[in-house]
């Protein structure tokens, strides 16, 4: 009950989820100016917000998934390309040297942070106790982030990647190797199916190493822009991006390794 309360796909939660998605799509289109780009902001956070809900507009509507199929998020993004590729003829009066960035970027944005994040929405809608399993996801992919932060502050000496993110140290990805452990297994009775040991320990360990690549990847991103803090509501506290970094990479990990073992568990 807990779990269909906290990320149940209802009315309010699907909201809140599209005004996090929102924020952080918006937030990549402005850092994206630092490097030079011009990105169509409104229509990129409109076609991420739809994005990130495909996969629930196709459980409500059959006759699109009959019709597109697995395509949906495809047509979606050539759409976008093709109504961006517009926008650029469009700009009266301005040179467009970055014609091919500006395009490049408004779509790359939709499909980062949208179409990777639906992945959570298809964990939540595809399967059975989709919500307990989106619970399970997140506890496991955030306790990356917090076991890092947390190990990294106590004990962390040696720099995991100092050229991109100079405060994440080795200590720190063990640790947050660890709580990621600790919380899949700490969450186990949540699932509808027992779980056999090396499925559990190979579901934290491959969650966790997509959330630190997804943490490390914005980073990147950050740096190639020229940026500190993506946040641009709250500059300096946390930004909806910083937020979200690490699920992005890890949900669509996390979707197929939930769908192999509910695979092999109906044919085995």
């Amino acid at each position: 009950m807990l779990a269909d309360i906290l990320v149940g796909w209802s009315f309010p939660a699907g909201m809140i989820g599209s005004l996090l998605i929102a924020a952080a799509a918006h937030e990549f289109y402005v850092m994206s100016r630092g490097a030079g780009a011009s990105p169509f902001t409104l229509l990129g956070v409109i076609a991420t917000v739809l994005a990130f809900n495909l996969p629930w507009v196709q459980m409500q509507f059959p006759l699109l998934m009959a019709v597109m199929g697995p395509w949906c998020h495809v047509g979606l993004l050539a759409a976008l390309a093709i109504v961006a590729f517009i926008g650029v003829g469009l700009r009266f009066g301005k040179s467009t040297p970055n014609a091919v960035a500006d395009v490049a970027v408004t779509i790359f944005g939709a499909f980062y942070v949208g179409v990777l994040a639906s992945y959570v929405v298809s964990i939540h809608s595809v399967f059975n106790f989709g919500p307990k399993l989106v619970l399970f996801f997140v506890a496991v992919s955030k306790a990356a982030d917090i076991g890092g932060y947390l190990t990294g502050k106590l004990i962390g000496r040696h720099k995991l990647s100092p050229t991109i993110s100079p405060n994440k140290t080795i200590e720190g990805s063990a640790g947050g190797m660890v709580l990621s452990l600790i919380v899949a297994f700490l969450l186990t009775p949540l699932l509808p199916w027992a779980l056999s040991l090396p499925w559990t320990i190979a579901f934290a360990v491959l969650v966790n190493v997509a959330s630190q690549f997804g943490d490390l990847a914005e980073s990147m991103l950050k740096r190639g822009c020229g940026v500190k803090d993506s946040a641009v509501i709250l500059p300096k506290v946390c930004g909806a991006l910083d937020l979200i970094d690490s699920i992005l990479i890890s949900a669509p990990v996390a979707f197929y390794l939930i769908a192999m073992k509910l695979a092999t568990t109906q044919t085995g």
